[in-house]
């Protein structure tokens, strides 16, 4: 007999699957209730799968709805045969979320098996729980078959700026009774509904200045200069030159190296084609913690295409070696008599530095760190950590007016337009139509442009004579150094410019033509306005370019770059998961960059970094990125990848911060997919804002947020967000140029440059904002529409009688009110 009775199920997603094919899996569940089998989709090469779909079995006999167990399977799906392979199982037998219980019982969660044996373990004893490597969210309801599906359990907004509330423990409870008609039980949160795993952890860890709890430091040791990171021990080895090598090839030449072994470790440096006396001046750093050897040998070699040859050894021993704390200064170098095999010492000189330090040290940036998998030479500049500044931007305000003798090569009625041109950055003015030889215009152009000023300024008058065809009459070019720069709104006085024919050449021509066209221009350099963060809600600088406008910092940012832990597979390495992870910090005009952590999903940084913060309405903004110039393949040499991947993005405001105290919170990256949310590891860090002198900050609130230009000349909404992308171009383009480069995709990821798109779920979240704030007038519309419909009669004659009473009593009417808004309130 078949009953209006539905059991549904809700298959959300899953965590930390077991990974199966090249360090990952393609997962997909099945599930079994009642002879009745559901597939959800499959999630290619997704350890953290999300799914959010809903299935629904139909109950046969309600009356044996307890023997009932259901199962839900997890699978990998083999793309390369048809088989599968289980991954563990949620089996729910017996359990409350499958009958109607009084509000407020709790519902047990049966764990989900993830290896064979456990699996094996969980057959023989259903009632063995172990611990949950696939924790699966699902949602249990008794619907009639003609009522409408529930709405699935919705997440609390994620704030990645970190300006939410602390982690809570989420319980599950049953709602409903024992009443006639439709029964709906639901497995729920009891607090907020935002996924456990997406929420803000703090801990309290051991840093250098002590541990921390509950945003205080408990005090240990004496705090050095890096005291919200963990200290780290490190062997540093200075490989400075070489001088004396002997002649090892038949030829006479010599290729010389070196390598650096601490027990398992193994670095080189790069080498030097026929050189006896090759300078290298590269550092490795050696964690003190894993080093397995007491014993530190620095071999010379030479490289050769079969087989590289031994030069010399040197051997030291690390229980002479000495410790340096600065601010000492660097160790000085020695000349250390190279061995042969033969234990000879005519083999030339090597000259190292070798100390214990931490990553206080000023060669921890550039030093090069030993990890599992040895990295080439010629990548060592691509895994260092490195501070960024940002060149000064300046906008470049051009009005064009007019031009006179405009002489068009054609006898037609000239279609002129100007055409300003610096560097890849273009403009055009509307075309102009005159029968005379003079134009007027009266536009104006905007562009952003950076320090030093390498471009020059081009304005060309152009003619347009065919639909795809524009001849220049005259340009002019005009250097950005003899520019004025102006930080207030006086105006500028416009100046008149020589044009020049394209093409001419010879001296003689040039003085004929000297006074052949004028072009009328308004020109300047406007630094009253912050250029990179115009248009963003999420801005790190609000000083203007001009330094004379600058205020005095009010406090300073001190970020320490703990570690990442679980972070997803970005690439195979000898057929597992693995990540070269890096970070990268932007505020104000300071980015910085940590070094590459090679192959490891649980990175350690221990990197700390400070800003000075100059108004509190500021946001941090910190990213996670996989390296692109290391390989993820077995040879490290093949082609990388042309791009570095983006693993997470968090945001910090500082207005959320409080003053002096240590926030150490470990953060979810989340990324957005066509599928949901994702989450891709979680980021650790250690934050502390310090105010520098409470005065300051006073003064700095009782002036206006932003410099008077702000308000006099406002820049429109269109002008910002062109005005913006040209900044991140720039931004991007001169960090590219640095070393190691910041690459573009890094940039524009972290400065939102793909903010100005349409966005479906930024249109609905906006669209749901504008319907709350005119619900109240919504909902009035509808109680007067009910009113004039006569739903509720009674209420309908009360609003009658108050109707007349005030027709006749219009003194009733600010009393009524005011008696509302008092019953309201």
């Amino acid at each position: 007999m078949m009953t209006n009775l539905k059991l549904g199920v809700e298959v959300v997603s899953a965590h930390d699957l077991l990974p199966k094919e090249q360090g990952t899996s393609n997962p997909f569940v099945e599930i079994e209730f009642d002879d009745q089998k559901f597939r959800t989709a499959i999630k290619d090469r997704d350890l953290n799968p999300f799914w959010n779909e809903q299935f629904y079995f139909n109950i046969s006999d309600p009356s044996r709805l307890q023997e009932k167990d259901l199962e839900a399977y997890v699978y990998h799906a083999n793309r390369t045969s048809i088989s599968k392979t289980c991954l563990g199982k949620v089996r729910i037998s017996d359990d409350p979320s499958v009958r109607v219980s009084p509000p407020g019982q709790d519902f047990d969660f049966i764990s989900t098996p993830t290896t064979a044996q456990e699996h094996a373990a969980t057959n023989a004893n259903p009632n063995l729980f172990q611990e949950n490597r696939a924790d699966q969210v699902r949602q249990f309801q008794h619907l009639p078959r003609d009522q409408h599906r529930p709405q699935p359990m919705t997440a609390q907004p994620y704030y990645s700026d970190g300006s939410y509330g602390q982690e809570q423990q989420r319980s599950y409870s049953a709602v409903g009774s024992k009443t006639e008609g439709p029964q709906v039980v639901r497995m729920h949160s009891a607090g907020p509904q935002q996924p456990l795993e997406f929420q803000l952890k703090e801990t309290s860890p051991m840093l250098g200045g002590g541990r921390v709890i509950g945003g205080r430091v408990i005090p240990g040791e004496k705090a050095g200069p890096y005291d919200l990171v963990e200290k780290m021990q490190y062997l540093f080895v200075h490989v400075v030159k070489a001088r004396e090598l002997p002649q090892m090839d038949i030829t006479g030449s010599l290729d010389p190296y070196v390598e650096v072994h601490l027990g398992n470790y193994k670095m080189k440096t790069k080498y030097f084609e026929k050189n006896q006396r090759p300078e290298w001046d590269e550092v490795f750093a050696f964690p003190k913690e894993v080093m397995q050897s007491t014993l530190l040998e620095v071999v010379v070699k030479d490289k050769d295409v079969l087989r590289d040859d031994h030069v010399g050894q040197v051997m030291i021993d690390l229980n002479e070696v000495p410790i340096r704390v600065p601010p000492d200064s660097p160790l000085a170098p020695e000349w250390y008599r190279l061995v042969g095999k033969d234990g000879h010492r005519d083999r030339g000189e090597l000259m190292l530095a070798v100390w214990y330090g931490t990553q206080a040290d000023e060669c921890f940036p550039s030093a090069i760190h030993a990890g599992s998998t040895p990295v080439d030479s010629h990548l060592h500049n691509y895994i260092r950590g490195k501070v960024y500044p940002v060149p000064r931007m300046w906008y470049l305000r051009i009005k064009v007016i007019e031009a006179q003798d405009i002489i068009p090569k054609e006898n037609h009625i000239a279609n002129v337009f100007v055409n300003v041109r610096l560097g890849h950055q273009m403009l055009k003015t509307r075309p102009a139509r005159s029968p005379t030889k003079n134009f007027m215009w009266n536009e104006e152009i905007m562009f952003v442009v950076a320090e030093p000023f390498e471009d020059d300024l081009i304005i060309s008058i152009e003619d347009r004579v065919a639909q795809n065809k524009d001849e220049v009459i005259g340009e002019t070019m005009i250097p950005l150094q003899r520019l004025p720069k102006r930080m207030d709104n006086k105006p500028v006085r416009p100046a008149w410019f020589d044009l020049r024919r394209p093409g001419l050449i010879e001296l003689n021509q040039l003085k004929e033509d000297k006074f052949y066209a004028k072009v009328h221009l308004c020109l300047c350099l406007e630094g009253g306005y912050h250029v990179l963060d115009e248009s963003t809600q999420y801005c790190s600088d609000v000083r203007p370019t001009m330094k004379q406008l600058w205020k005095p910092p009010i406090g300073l940012l001190e970020v320490g770059i703990l570690s990442a832990n679980g972070l997803n597979p970005t690439k195979t390495r000898h057929e597992r998961g693995s990540c070269d992870a890096y970070c990268v910090a932007k505020y104000g005009q300071k980015w910085v960059r940590t070094r590459t952590i090679v192959d490891n999903l649980n990175p350690r940084f221990n990197e700390q970094y400070t800003w000075d913060v100059f108004d509190h309405g500021t946001v941090l903004t910190i990213g996670l990125f996989d390296n692109c110039h290391i390989s993820g393949d077995s040879n490290h040499t093949s082609s990388p990848s042309h791009m570095d991947k983006p693993i997470g993005k968090l945001r910090i405001r500082l207005s959320t911060l409080e003053t002096g105290r240590v926030y150490t919170h470990t953060y979810p990256l989340l990324v957005l997919h066509p599928s949901g949310v994702k989450k891709m590891g979680e980021l650790h860090l250690a934050i502390r804002f310090s105010a520098t002198s409470l005065l300051n900050v006073f003064f700095t609130y009782s002036r206006p947020l932003l410099p008077k230009m702000h308000y006099a000349q406002p820049l429109s909404i269109v002008q910002q967000e062109m005005l913006r992308h040209q900044a991140v171009q720039l931004v991007a383009e001169r960090l590219g140029r640095m070393e190691p480069p910041v690459r573009r995709e890094v940039v524009e990821y972290i400065s939102d440059a793909q903010s100005h798109l349409w966005s479906m779920r930024r249109s609905k979240a906006n669209f749901f904002r504008l319907m709350q704030v005119f619900s109240g007038f919504i909902a009035a519309g509808k109680w007067f529409g009910d009113v004039c419909q006569w739903k509720n009669p009674v209420t309908t004659v009360l609003v009658h009688v108050l109707f007349v009473m005030l027709v006749f009593y219009p003194d009733l009417i600010p009393p009524t009110i005011f008696l509302y808004m008092f019953l309201i309130g």
